[in-house]
């Protein structure tokens, strides 16, 4: 599960925060808002009606429908949402477009849908680092810790 689904997903990065020293990497994944999924979430279930697009996502993020909790993050809200909670981003790279019929794949059965059918694989893999659904970040701590900084008070 990655960080975006707690309902208090900055008092996790904070408590997060208490636990790493100076030279800890962070490694942190959201949705990317961005995504090719948001795009068809949108297109499917949304009416392209995008002052709504957290609301739809949210609905219809996960194979369930009615997730209580999906945040999604542009890069550049994934970097001030470290740095708001004591991290600077080193990395980000998005990844992750799920291609299969999502009936089959509860089945078992690996099929693609018709339009990623057809894509050669360097193709598709530049598609998913340019659309992924995952916007993944990795950080190192900067400054002192929350906990620390209160302890000096």
């Amino acid at each position: 599960m990655g960080i975006g689904a707690f309902l208090s997903a900055g008092a996790v990065l904070d408590q997060i925060r208490t636990f790493v020293g100076p030279q800890s990497t962070f490694k942190m994944m959201v949705y990317y808002r961005y995504s090719w999924k948001v795009l068809w979430i949108m297109l499917r279930h949304g009416g392209a009606n995008f002052a709504r697009t957290a609301e739809w996502v949210a609905k219809y993020s996960e194979a369930q429908t009615g997730c209580p909790v999906t945040y999604i993050y542009s890069k550049a809200e994934g970097r001030k949402f470290l740095a708001d909670h004591g991290f600077e981003t080193t990395e980000t790279l998005v990844d992750h477009v799920f291609p299969y019929k999502i009936e089959e794949y509860k089945q078992y059965r690996y099929q693609k849908v018709w339009y990623f059918r057809w894509i050669p694989r360097p193709v598709f893999r530049a598609f998913e680092r340019c659309f992924g659904w995952h916007l993944c970040l990795t950080a190192r701590p900067v400054g002192e810790a929350p906990a620390a900084a209160a302890r000096a008070a």
